[in-house]
């Protein structure tokens, strides 16, 4: 149920929108195919080699290959809980969330894919205008307010972009992770978390920031806040799902070198 403090042509774009959407992409997509974007990786006497992802061009017939670096350091005491909670993992990718996500991004045509992923951005606003403003980038923190005020109207309550299109303004997103990173907070140890994947503890309590920041959660109650919260994930989740699959056949251990991906992000992340 939506708040009564919300006006009624709001309370029912909010509510029945992404809910139709998923009742129309569950009835469309019911039998095809596709894989995650993030699951997790491990090692506990020896380091093995990180492995990296090379993709090719739009359009190219190379497929994807991983391709070996060196990783030094991790820190993963808890490789044995990961391990039990990447199998479950793999499992719901491999045979639910994969599947569904390849006859997503084949039945629903990409401009109704990126409208969707339009309105999410802009409603999902305060999370990045509070992390810039965490992290002392007024000017970011101005953009995101004006990108808001011109999508939400002129956009059509965020459907198109028309701060981007026709004022060049760029969307900028952060969270709480990057903040928490630039005050020198490091990650902490490596966790897979159900259905989410690689993670660590820096970027998990950005999750949970993330969440109280989230306008849906004190728009809507459940069962509607966590369908539409689910399939906001969902959505951003399926144009990649394949990449998860293609990549797990070529690699010895799963888990060892999705770990060593995510970790080699974080440190990419630090170091630049």
């Amino acid at each position: 149920m939506i708040k009564d403090r919300t006006s009624p042509s709001v309370i029912v774009f909010c509510k029945w929108f992404p809910v139709g959407m998923i009742l129309c992409f569950l009835l469309l997509a019911g039998g095809c195919a596709t894989a995650n974007r993030h699951p997790g990786g491990e090692g506990v006497k020896a380091e093995p080699p990180a492995e990296i992802l090379t993709f090719p061009a739009p359009g190219s017939a190379k497929a994807l290959e991983p391709t070996v670096v060196s990783y030094p350091e991790y820190r993963d005491p808890l490789i044995w809980v990961n391990r039990g909670i990447f199998a479950f993992n793999d499992v719901t990718y491999r045979y639910l969330l994969i599947p569904v996500g390849k006859g997503y991004t084949r039945v629903i045509p990409d401009p109704v894919r990126t409208s969707v992923g339009n309105f999410f951005d802009n409603i999902k606003m305060p999370i990045s205008a509070v992390n810039h403003l965490l992290q002392l980038e007024p000017q970011l923190l101005g953009r995101d307010l004006l990108r808001f005020g011109i999508n939400t109207t002129l956009g059509l309550a965020g459907l198109f972009d028309p701060a981007k299109a026709w004022w060049g303004l760029e969307k900028a997103d952060t969270d709480f992770d990057e903040t928490l990173a630039g005050y020198g907070v490091g990650y902490g140890i490596y966790l897979v978390l159900p259905i989410l994947g690689p993670s660590n503890l820096r970027n998990s309590a950005s999750i949970v920031a993330g969440h109280f920041l989230n306008p849906v959660v004190y728009l809507l109650e459940n069962p509607e806040r966590s369908a539409v919260q689910g399939f906001d994930a969902f959505q951003d989740y399926a144009p990649g799902a394949e990449r998860y699959e293609t990549l797990r056949e070529k690699v010895e251990d799963p888990y060892i070198f999705f770990r060593n991906l995510h970790l080699q992000g974080v440190q990419r992340d630090e170091d630049y």
